[in-house]
């Protein structure tokens, strides 16, 4: 079955060409291979729907790319619930011999991914003598796990406003500059574009996360309203003003500083088509987001069952 290039490009920059409908993207990289805070099927579908209109050979190495990353993003997510297992760390281990020796372990269960990764990237020993002269990308996929390793832990608590950014950015930044097809320029822009993509989908799922005892706003905001961590992962604090207060700060005044920081990748001409795509079709995400987050008057709790509705609605027929 054909996509329909009427439907799909409303949903993306540009007019893509049809083309043969793929597997799920969930299916395609790999979403529920290990157990993790939750199934991220759908996710995976609003996030990168787009690369199923896409030319099957540009196709191919998102999908690669997305797999990569969404495996390390699941094992470090398993870790937490599972921490006897240590499979992220295992997977990490696996990467630093591939890069300090150009080989594997043979019965390295990562084996086969750690080799397509570093070889892609030219990490190995031959091409990599030194830290310095690591290639762009496998410098960013080394600070994309360190903060996967960081972030991802229990009871995490960010103190300041600051801190929050930094998260954003060493999360979803470095995640962004491992995308293909990326040039000098626009590996330097996309770095805040991903800061702002990873804010929208902390608001996106907000309510999934404070039902694992996850919360990223940080104290120096929740402070600042009076809002108690717990009463909020509970769900109590949404009737107290400071709450509409704090939100009304969080999407009307940090909201748009960020897009501002991201206003050079936005704004910038992306010779690639499946950069401008992709570009397209994150800003119409970020902007279904804000738009029903609006329409519940702020109410995370009774945010995701109408956001999915509309994600299910407008996503491409497969």
């Amino acid at each position: 079955m054909l996509l329909s290039r009427q439907r799909f490009s409303s949903l993306s920059e540009g007019s893509p060409p049809p083309a043969q409908a793929a597997l799920s993207i969930s299916h395609a990289v790999g979403s529920s291979l290990h157990r993790a805070l939750s199934d991220d099927a759908l996710k995976d579908e609003d996030n990168a729907a787009f690369v199923r209109c896409l030319d099957p050979l540009v196709r191919e190495e998102w999908l690669r790319r997305l797999r990569w990353i969404r495996l390390v993003d699941r094992l470090a997510e398993n870790e937490c619930l599972e921490p006897a297992g240590r499979r992220f760390t295992r997977f990490c281990r696996s990467w630093q011999r591939f890069v300090a020796t150009g080989r594997t372990g043979t019965q390295d269960p990562y084996a086969q991914m750690v080799r397509e990764i570093g070889l892609c990237w030219g990490a190995s020993r031959p091409r990599r003598p030194t830290r310095e002269a690591s290639p762009a990308p496998a410098r960013a996929w080394e600070a994309y796990m360190a903060a996967l390793s960081d972030y991802h832990r229990p009871g995490l608590v960010l103190s300041t406003l600051a801190a929050h950014d930094t998260m954003l950015g060493r999360l979803s930044g470095h995640l962004f500059q491992l995308i293909p097809f990326l040039t000098p320029a626009t590996t330097e822009t996309i770095y805040a574009f991903g800061a702002l993509d990873q804010f929208m989908n902390n608001l996106r799922d907000l309510e999934e996360d404070a039902s694992h005892g996850i919360c990223y706003l940080p104290e120096e905001v929740l402070g600042a309203w009076r809002i108690d961590r717990e009463s909020l992962l509970a769900g109590r604090a949404l009737g107290q003003a400071g709450y509409r207060r704090m939100m009304s700060f969080w999407i009307n005044e940090h909201l748009p500083a960020l897009r501002r920081c991201a206003t050079a990748f936005i704004e910038m001409d992306l010779p690639e088509p499946s950069l401008a795509i992709m570009r397209g079709w994150t800003l119409r995400r970020h902007a279904r987001i804000e738009r029903v987050l609006r329409e519940c008057d702020l109410d995370f709790r009774a945010f995701p069952a109408r956001y999915w509705t509309a994600v299910r609605r407008e996503l491409p027929a497969s």
